[in-house]
This record gives C-alpha cells, structure tokens and sequence, in this order.
C-alpha cells in the first residue's frame, strides 16, 4: 500500500507549475468560469466585473482584465474536484460560501 500523498505539497506543486507556465506569480485562489461552452477554472480575479461584457460569447466569468491561464476541463465534476484541490482550506478554517452558480444556458444542463 501506497502512503497517503501530501496534499499540501502537491498544491504548492502544482501552483509552480501553472505559474511557471503563465510566466508570472497568480492569486492562490480559483473559480469555475465557462470557456467555449465548457466549464473551466480559472485564477481569481480582484477587478469588479458588473456592467462589463465577457469577453467573447460562449464564456462566461471572464473579462479582459481576468488573468490567465484559463484551464479549460470540460467536465463540470472535475473542474469542481480541481477547485476543492486549489482552493484548500486549512483545518479549523471556516468555509466559504459557495459562489452563486452561473450560467445562460436556457435548458439548465450547464450550472
């Protein structure tokens, strides 16, 4: 049997590598968006959005001021595993409120 793997130190990892590819420090926390019609995360942005359009149609959360990388996953499931991963909290910590869900999708299939 394999030992647990240290979650911390594979969030720290991966926040370098994902740095290392956006070639710059980014927030250490994430949130779903829509890219292309498929749910995707992305870096938290600090700007305020209200009033601004996205910035192409079929996505959803992201503005010109949002900073990228953009990771598309396209699985609504996986995308939320990987914020819970991201997004850890420390023990003890109180947890937030989960964001409102968001979409334009008529039929509902995409929350």
């Amino acid at each position: 049997m394999t030992p647990a793997p240290d979650l911390a130190a594979l969030r720290a990892a991966a926040q370098r590598v994902i740095e290392r590819h956006a070639d710059r420090p980014l927030p250490g926390t994430w949130r779903l968006v829509r890219l292309s019609d498929l749910p995707a995360i992305a870096p938290t942005c600090d700007q305020d959005h209200r009033g601004r359009a996205p910035i192409h149609p079929g996505v959803d959360g992201l503005y010109d001021c949002c900073p990228q990388p953009w990771i598309r996953v396209g699985v609504l499931q996986v995308a939320d595993l990987l914020l819970a991963l991201l997004n850890h909290q420390p023990t003890g910590a109180p947890t937030p409120a989960a964001p409102e869900a968001f979409s334009d999708d008529p039929t509902g299939a995409w929350t």
